[in-house]
């Protein structure tokens, strides 16, 4: 009969044993921007509602079997600062200069201290680290001074990269264990940005951001109606919304499709210095809006198939969380979003919130393994997506 003592230390081995030594926390498309009040009125354009939830988040990932000896790295992968929904003097500015990025961060600063707060924490913990991934509602990243005041921030001066960095040099955060990380915007023509040549130079008095047709749209559009109909910009997919809308909402629609026809042909076939607009990417543009049926998890299968050394992808940008296991065994996740949505697509209908990320973990091998989970909450953190 094994000894009190004995039981005590094969119990403490198990134990030691259970504890994670490393993992990778993926989250995105959050959409802070300035805050639910600005000059004591509710602001309309604030869509992030779940600040004490992610503050929560980043505590038990920093603490208890994630704490000093735990290495986690959390990546923010695109669209958790939304500078498309912050105004400036009042207005949503199309021409975007590094000054005007630095004014928007600010106010996405004041408007979500606890979360900012939070973020700071986290960083401060001995093996915590944070990278953030560029999406198409964050591209005022790609200045250089606006990186710098988001590392400063959040890590504080001469903010060492070891322990925050923001990618603005590549389309994807890859890793030698067969995993890549995309926002996901860089596969549809309408969302997609110039990583090698990010600003436009030329007849400007300062560089200015070459943005997508797809951030005019948000800016111009979106923006612009959200005051009259809130949940314009939460329903998804966008061409079942205007197909209902045509019979139950009808004048607004016919409203919508005119400024979206307007803003596109005056940013796409008539020239200006502050914005580049190529034919090709017109045309693929417009190919894209009659394609049917074809959704970031086939681009993912493709990545997968281009590169047999990956085993796993996983994006944000659609809104729609999604764990799939292809046969080969390769997986395609989406970390859907923090946000209220709407969704009209028969696989997902109706409205939701999920508060979904994926959880990378690493083995005492060094083996890897990737799942969508949902957080609940510190009592019960989190559980296995089943969507």
């Amino acid at each position: 009969m094994l000894s009190l003592k004995k039981l005590f230390e094969i119990f403490m081995f198990r134990f030691r044993r259970s504890r994670p030594k490393k993992i990778k926390v993926v989250t995105s498309d959050m959409h802070l921007s300035s805050g639910m009040i600005i000059d004591s009125r509710e602001n309309p354009y604030e869509e992030f509602y779940f600040g004490r939830e992610f503050v929560e988040f980043l505590q038990y990932f920093s603490t208890g079997d994630y704490g000093d000896g735990c290495e986690v790295e959390l990546i923010l992968n695109g669209d958790v600062f939304d500078f498309c929904n912050v105004q400036v003097d009042g207005e949503f500015p199309e021409i975007i200069t590094e000054s005007i990025g630095v004014r928007k961060l600010h106010s996405i600063f004041e408007g979500h201290p606890e979360v900012i707060s939070a973020l700071q924490d986290f960083v401060a913990k001995p093996n915590k680290r944070i990278v953030y991934n560029i999406g198409n509602h964050d591209p005022e990243f790609f200045f250089p001074e606006v990186r710098r005041l988001f590392c400063e921030k959040i890590a504080g001066p001469g903010a060492n990269p070891s322990k925050v960095w923001v990618n603005a040099e590549k389309e994807y955060l890859e890793y030698p264990e067969g995993i890549e990380i995309h926002h996901g915007n860089q596969f549809e023509a309408v969302h997609h940005m110039n990583y090698k040549k990010p600003y436009i130079r030329d007849n400007v008095a300062e560089p200015i951001l070459a943005i997508p047709w797809g951030t005019v749209y948000v800016l111009k559009i979106i923006n612009r109606m959200k005051c009259e109909r809130d949940w314009v910009d939460k329903v998804k997919p966008i061409k079942l919304m205007i197909l209902w809308g045509l019979f139950t909402d009808t004048l607004f629609i016919l409203k919508f499709i005119f400024l979206t026809s307007y803003y596109f042909l005056r940013t796409r076939f008539v020239y200006s210095p502050k914005r580049k607009a190529t034919i090709w990417s017109t045309i693929k543009i417009l190919r894209e809006e009659v394609t049917p049926f074809h959704g970031l998890e086939d681009d993912a299968r493709n990545v997968l198939n281009r590169k047999p050394h990956l085993h796993t992808i996983i994006f944000g940008h659609t809104h729609g969380a999604m764990h799939q296991r292809f046969p080969d065994g390769k997986t395609y996740i989406n970390t859907g979003t923090w946000t209220r949505m709407v969704n009209l697509d028969l696989r997902h209908l109706g409205q939701s919130v999920r508060l979904t990320f994926a959880l990378i973990e690493y083995d005492e091998h060094g083996h890897v393994r990737a799942s969508l989970q949902e957080w609940q909450g510190k009592h019960s953190p989190y559980k296995i997506f089943n969507g």
